[in-house]
């Protein structure tokens, strides 16, 4: 079994009609609602750079995880 993220656009009224559907074919584990952060990535400086350094990270989780994941399996 595999766990797979996806992030997609949709209209607010249909965020529970797609919950719902992937609830009564999948084994779901979550749904979060992103807010849109384009104006402030845009124009603040510190959120910018709390954008920046959570990629960071990321980057370097997944690095280590594809590095060392074999030795847990």
């Amino acid at each position: 079994m595999e766990i797979i993220n996806i992030t997609l656009k949709v209209d607010p009224k249909n965020v529970f009609i797609i919950q719902d559907y992937l609830k009564s074919k999948y084994d779901f584990i979550s749904l979060k609602i992103m807010p849109d952060t384009a104006k402030m990535y845009e124009e603040d400086k510190h959120f910018k750079k709390l954008v920046n350094a959570v990629k960071k990270a990321q980057k370097e989780r997944d690095i280590y995880i594809n590095d060392y994941l074999n030795k847990y399996k």
